[in-house]
Formats: C-alpha cells, structure tokens, sequence
C-alpha cells in the first residue's frame, strides 16, 4: 500500500475513474476515507486517489535596460556639439506586463482511500483511461533572496567590452612613429652625420581617437551629402543608392556610439507559481519584491509584486454548501470562482476569471451506488447513476 501513496501523481494526470457493479442489477457499497498519513494504511486494502489542488502561475514581463558610457564621452561637446550623453554605467528595471494562468496538481492534504464494503452485493471495477505526461514545478518560497533565481544573476548582465560595443574604438588603437636620429662623428677637422631611423608603434591617445572620430563623422556626412545630389555622375539605381546610404549610416552610428555611449534593452521573463491556501482570509499574496536599480528581489522592504484574489457576494452564496463526511460516498469538489488581478504599485498589470479548486468546496456522494464517472483532474463528477 506504500507503493501507492508513492505513485499518487501517477494517478492524477487526466484520469477518468469509473466505478460500477459487476451486475446492472446489484448496487456497490463503497467507503471513502480521508487518509493523513501512510501509517493509516497498515492492514487496510483499496485503491487512493487525491483531489486536485490549483496552482496560479503569474508570468511576470520585465524590462532591463543597461546604459553604457561610450570611452570619448568627455570630448562629446568639444568635437561635436553634444551635451546629452551617457556619462556613466547604469542599469534600470521596469515591470512591463503581466499574465495569469493556472495548472493543477494533487493535493498532499486531499488523500483519500476507496475501500469495498463487506456488505456490498456486487463486486467494485475500477478503470482508469491512459495517463497523460506529468509536469515538474519549482515552488517559490516567499523568503527567497535575490540569489535565489539562478537565472537572475547569471548570463543576463553585459559588460562593457569595448570589442563589443565600441567597435571603431579598438578599430585602430596604435600607430607607427618614426624617429629620427642623428649622430655626429668629428674626426680632426672632418665632421661625419649619420641618420638613424627607429620605427616603433604608439598608441593614440583619446583625445587623437575623438578628433579622428569626428573627422570619420563628418566624412560619413560628407559623402552621404555627394550621394544624393549625384556628385559621382554614376546612375545608380534606388537599391545600390540605399544600400551605399544604409552603409554610412551604420558606420556613423558606430562612431557616435564613441561619444553618445550604448544603451541595450532586453525582456526578462519570469513564471512564479502561486498555491492559494485555505487559510489565508485576505487571500493577498506577494509574489516577489521589486526595485527599479535590482529587478526583481526579496519583498522586505521594496514595493510588491502583488497576486490577490477577489470573490463576488454570489461566488460568496455559491460556495455556503455541505462539507464531507469522511467514511462516506465518494470525496469530490465544487471549485470556488475568483477574479485574480496582479498589482505592482496600485497599477493594475493583469486580471482574469479562474476557479480554485482547494478554496472551494468538497462533498460526498451517499455509500451506495450503481456508477460514479470522477475526473481526478478536476476532482468533480461527470456523471452519476444511483437507484
């Protein structure tokens, strides 16, 4: 029986259970019981089964954007006239948007065991249609610190490599210099000159790389300029003429890069699972802290990624019904309706109708029955027939 409590996801995944008398004319007798642990079941025999629990998955859109000071910032304004630039390294985040969706999974605390009554008039069959695939979730734990996302901190910052950003930085970073020495040999009267040249390789300084950049700059506008007035007197047709334009273009955006500095935007995605508890009256829950400088982070102290949900008076009156009696009929549910909205800073990113199927209500059906059709994914009944 042990084997069995160890299989129970198995038994979860889009199962139809049906139970029927072997005859159309006997009823089954059968008893359900709620089971806490494996130790209720030394010395007992039947099949288990759990009911399903919701999981409310919130995938959270966020927005990174890295600005990254270009390496002739400081020349900006004394070789081309710009003032606004990228003077330092910075990073920001922004929630973007948000979705709600849920998935199902068994309940640890909804473990029941169906055994066949003594007194039964005919024998039980229980069949079960073919399992579908199992899905694996991480469960977020509300004290998770930043470390705590092994995605967060990995793979997802740049760094400033000037390779790769600054690429007409490093396109010509030394040159060739040429000194010239001269000896002179007095024999006695005679005076000898002899011209030593020595080559060497020195590397430009920024201030010659930001005037060198400039020139290149208004070079680019230069020849743009002749391009389209026709100074060539070559007919070329509109797409050699866009691609040659396109051409420059890159190349000034890559000189000013040098100057202006790099900004780099990408879209973080994140999918935080949710276990709504019984227990918990507000049924507000925080999903994640956040901060405009560190992304999403621990929830003490910073503002609050919030996931709550919400029921009407009507959801209210639907969900005042009777509760199982364990050592019953079988043990089903009646989900309980909820309007789900995420919140982060009173701005409202996301709602949707669901239905929670551990907030709502379980029931049982009476001992005695002829056939019970019982989806164990949705813990509800699909049909019943009973004389």
């Amino acid at each position: 029986m042990n084997s069995i409590m160890n299989n129970l996801p198995k038994l979860f995944i889009t199962l139809l259970c049906v139970l029927m008398a072997s005859s159309g004319m006997l009823n089954a007798q059968i008893k359900v019981t709620r089971i806490a642990g494996k130790d209720a079941l030394d010395g007992r025999s039947g099949i288990v089964y759990t009911l399903p629990r919701t999981v409310v998955i919130a995938d959270l859109c966020i927005s990174k954007s890295q600005q990254f000071a270009g390496p002739l910032a400081e020349y900006a304004a004394e070789y081309l006239g710009i003032d606004e630039v990228i003077t330092k390294d910075a990073v920001g985040y922004a929630m973007e948007s948000a979705e709600i969706r849920t998935i199902t999974e068994p309940d640890p605390g909804q473990v029941y065991l169906i055994e066949k009554e003594d007194k039964s008039q005919g024998e039980v069959w229980i069949s079960f249609d073919k399992p579908g695939p199992l899905m694996t979730l991480e469960v977020f734990e509300k004290t998770l610190s930043p470390e705590g996302f092994s995605s967060w901190n990995k793979e997802l910052f740049m760094t400033a490599e000037a390779g790769k950003l600054f690429k007409k930085y490093t396109d010509s970073p030394t040159r060739e210099v040429t000194d010239t020495i001269v000896r002179k040999l007095s024999i006695d009267t005679l005076v000898v000159e002899q011209m030593i040249f020595r080559h060497s390789r020195e590397e430009y300084s920024d201030r010659e790389k930001a005037q060198d950049a400039a020139d290149k700059i208004r070079q680019i506008e230069h020849d743009k300029y002749n391009l389209l007035i026709g100074y060539p007197e070559t007919a070329y047709s509109k797409d050699a003429l866009e691609y040659m334009i396109n051409n420059l273009e890159a190349q000034k955006s890559e000189y000013l890069k040098l100057f202006t500095g790099v900004t780099v935007k990408e879209m973080l995605r994140f999918s935080i699972p949710v276990i709504p508890e019984p227990d918990n009256e507000s049924q507000v829950y925080k999903i994640s802290g956040f901060s405009k400088t560190n992304g999403m982070t621990d929830a003490e102290g910073q503002p609050e990624i919030i996931l709550q949900l919400m029921t009407t008076d009507q959801d209210l009156e639907t969900a005042k019904t009777g509760e199982a009696i364990s050592g019953t009929g079988l043990v089903y549910i009646l989900p309980r309706s909820f309007k789900a909205k995420i919140t982060f800073e009173a701005k409202e990113f996301a709602t949707r109708r669901i239905e929670v199927m551990q907030l709502g209500t379980t029931l049982s059906l009476p001992a005695t029955f002829k056939r019970i059709e019982f989806n164990l994914e949705t813990g509800s009944l699909q049909s019943v027939v009973m004389e």
